[in-house]
């Protein structure tokens, strides 16, 4: 029996289309949460003339059908040379079975729709305590947690994993101090991560 679908105060997506109207370049597609529409602009910057970057930010939970659907529009629109996928810091009330099993969904819905793509997934950068960029919150063990279930997954599916949890871990500087997202600079070193990995 499947998890039920716990929505958060406030759900939403964050659709992007870059040069819609130009079929000279390839196509890649971002997929996560808040955190990769604030490096998204980094990725477009460093990949011009080489890709079209595509957005599909959301706070959907892995086991949302609403994701489900999202995301298989998206993938319907235009064809991808690689798509980097997370799902970040939402659909917390996932116990680790539950998350392993929607995320094992969601990949085979990704390589079902896009079987020539390249897929790379982008494990979850850390959570800190609100204004207290250099500590850890509690919740961090959530994400670490997570980040250990994806990496059996996409080992066991052969995908590369982006490691953005180790590029930001030990760099506060970079952190807002909401605990959740990143400042300019973060934003640049995760982008430009991302960018790299999909080179």
């Amino acid at each position: 029996m499947s998890e039920p679908v716990v929505r958060e105060q406030y759900e939403w997506f964050n659709i992007w289309w870059d040069c819609a109207n130009d079929p000279a370049l390839p196509r890649v597609l971002l997929i996560g949460d808040s955190i990769a529409c604030g490096y998204s602009a980094v990725v477009t910057r460093e990949l011009q003339g080489t890709y079209h970057v595509d957005r599909l930010g959301t706070s959907r939970s892995l086991n949302d059908p609403v994701l489900l659907q999202t995301t298989e529009m998206m993938l319907r629109e235009f064809p991808y040379r690689a798509v980097h996928f997370n799902n970040g810091l939402h659909g917390f009330h996932l116990d680790g079975p539950a998350y392993t099993a929607a995320l094992r969904e969601y990949v085979a819905l990704i390589k079902r729709l896009e079987p020539d793509a390249t897929l790379i997934w982008g494990n979850s950068t850390p959570i800190t305590k609100n204004g207290e960029p250099q500590t850890l919150d509690p919740k961090n063990e959530v994400v670490t947690a997570r980040n250990a279930l994806a990496a059996e997954v996409m080992q066991a599916v052969g995908l590369p994993t982006d490691d953005l949890y180790a590029v930001v871990i030990d760099k506060p500087e970079l952190r807002s101090p909401d605990g959740y997202h990143y400042n300019g600079e973060g934003n640049e070193v995760l982008g430009k991560a991302v960018a790299a990995a999909l080179r």
